[in-house]
């Protein structure tokens, strides 16, 4: 199909409120992709893939996709040895367990749904990825103290070198010696390092290494000497406490890029499922209906002499509403184009300015765009319509 025709009968309009439906943002770009077939049994075979959706979504089966992302970037990153942060591999995870309840509906269902189940068959569980993130990875993002021995120890070196040196700054400012010298009798940061707010007159009291000072300069920001070799130890543990985390973090991204072929198809999957839902969540939001779609009849005789034919075509809409338009307005328009002896193949649409000629014209085209698609049609049971290989538009000024 041209671009042109298709840009004249706002397909990519319809496409638009479509992607609207989708759950993430794979499926919301197949959708604002989504080609019209020319092909009757590709065309049918997606007309089917919508009616089941229905279906499942009437039933109030669990289809839903929550938590999927479209981590194609992120397994692109993990093959190139860039490693995945907490956040990114939670997004990973909770991708591959978004297609499990789809899997688990359809894998009991290939009778009654079987282009759906087929589908579904191909979402991989990756169960390794699922299980070693999960068992590394805290739901706030955070690498789990569990996630290997060295790791555990590292935190708990950490825990006991914070409580030391905290423990000295807190007998520090606590000493009634020492209050005439503080801003404040408190333990704060100041480059990564813990000090005390010293008050500038007294810089001489407290013997340390000045980190910062405030605003006006009234109080400096302290590390006292007594403290510097214990910061110096919170400090060498907190790198080895870093280098463990870091070891982790690798160790699950060369998992992700092992296993990253599997969860690209299951995205590939899942964005499917997204675009076949959508088309669902989009023609029950229409009051659609799935039509039937026929290929060409017989190439008919009309007039031998004058050389006119009938091309095999048939169309019949029935109540058929432009998607565009407000439901509450717009006026239902029938159809026709039949075969036989007082068969036609074209239709002449006459009338006044404003008395619904190119809404007539927009919705025919249109229609037929989307079913070719895919999408049911908002029409009335009944509906016919043959799968054309081109649909061309001239409509408005332009012509």
């Amino acid at each position: 199909m041209q671009e042109k025709h298709l840009n004249v009968l706002e397909y990519h309009k319809v496409l638009e409120r479509l992607a609207r439906q989708a759950a993430f943002s794979a499926g919301r770009e197949l959708c604002l992709q989504l080609d019209v077939a020319s092909d009757l049994a590709e065309a049918s075979r997606r007309q089917m893939e919508t009616s089941e959706a229905r279906a499942i979504l009437a039933a109030k089966a669990d289809v839903s996709l929550g938590g999927a992302h479209d981590v194609r970037p992120l397994l692109e990153k993990a093959r190139r040895g860039m490693r995945l942060i907490p956040t990114e591999l939670l997004d990973v995870q909770s991708t591959l367990m978004a297609g499990q309840p789809i899997y688990r509906t359809l894998s009991h269902s290939a009778g009654q749904f079987p282009l759906l189940a087929g589908l579904a068959a191909r979402i991989e569980a990756c169960r390794p990825v699922v299980d070693e993130v999960r068992r590394c990875i805290t739901p706030k993002a955070e690498v789990a103290d569990s996630a290997s021995p060295e790791l555990s120890r590292a935190r708990s070196d950490l825990g006991i070198a914070r409580d030391r040196l905290l423990s000295r700054l807190d007998r520090l400012v606590g000493d009634d010696n020492n209050l005439t010298y503080l801003q404040d009798a408190i333990v704060t940061q100041r480059n990564g390092r813990y000090v005390v707010p010293l008050r500038a007159e007294y810089r001489s009291r407290i013997p340390g290494v000045v980190h910062d000072q405030s605003a006006s300069g009234a109080t400096l920001f302290i590390e006292p000497l007594a403290t510097v070799e214990l910061n110096n130890a919170l400090r060498e543990a907190q790198i080895r406490e870093e280098r463990e985390v870091f070891k982790v973090l690798d160790g699950l991204t060369s998992l992700v890029a092992k296993e990253s072929s599997l969860i690209e198809r299951t995205v590939s999957v899942l964005a499917e499922f997204d675009l076949i839902f959508a088309r669902a969540r989009y023609a029950d939001e229409l009051r659609a209906v799935e039509p039937s779609l026929v290929g060409f009849g017989p190439r008919q005789v009309l007039d031998e002499q004058r050389g006119i034919y009938h091309s095999g075509a048939r169309l019949k809409m029935v109540q058929a509403r432009h998607p565009l338009l407000p439901a509450e307005t717009v006026v239902p328009i029938d159809v026709v184009l039949r075969q036989g002896p007082q068969g036609y193949f074209a239709i002449v649409v006459t009338g006044p300015n404003t008395g619904g000629k190119t809404v007539a014209l927009k919705t025919t085209g249109l229609l037929c765009l989307m079913a070719q698609a895919g999408m049911h049609v908002p029409a009335a049971e009944g509906t016919v319509l043959t799968v054309f290989e081109g649909i061309y538009a001239d409509i408005g000024d332009e012509q």
